[in-house]
């Protein structure tokens, strides 16, 4: 077996991290695609049925919204996490990445926007977990 390095499999860690979050980020992106169609198609049945089905458009509509504000949302860590990354993929100044992300947490807290910084918190936590997750290992 072997031996790889502590900061090897902190990389891979991180690197793990980020691909789920910009698979998350494609998921999204294909969900906001999918609820544009489902609100003009609302909109049609909105029209054919002399305006009697507003209670469906302001469903999609309010589906449409979160996750707008999700995407949105990883679209920022993406962009913050991606700062710490270098040409060949690498992850620098892991605890700074941290901190940055936790800063961007509670700028968004400040402005109120607690479901964005909801979302922020999530990640922080599984990146800090990707950072730090060599410190629980015993040798």
């Amino acid at each position: 077996m072997a031996i790889i390095s502590r900061n090897m499999e902190t990389q891979e860690k991180i690197i793990s991290t980020f691909e789920e979050l910009q698979s998350t980020l494609h998921g999204l992106k294909n969900q906001v695609a999918e609820f544009e169609i489902l609100f003009n198609q609302a909109c049609d049945r909105h029209i054919e049925s002399d305006f009697q089905k507003e209670w469906l458009l302001d469903r999609i509509s309010s589906r449409h919204a979160t996750i707008v504000t999700r995407h949105d949302s990883l679209q920022l860590i993406q962009e913050a996490v991606s700062a710490y990354r270098d040409y060949d993929g690498f992850f620098l100044d892991h605890h700074q990445l941290i901190q940055s992300l936790e800063l961007l947490m509670l700028s968004h807290a400040e402005k109120e926007e607690y479901e964005i910084a909801a979302i922020i918190k999530k990640w922080h936590k599984k990146f800090a977990q990707a950072v730090d997750f060599a410190k629980d290992l015993t040798y």
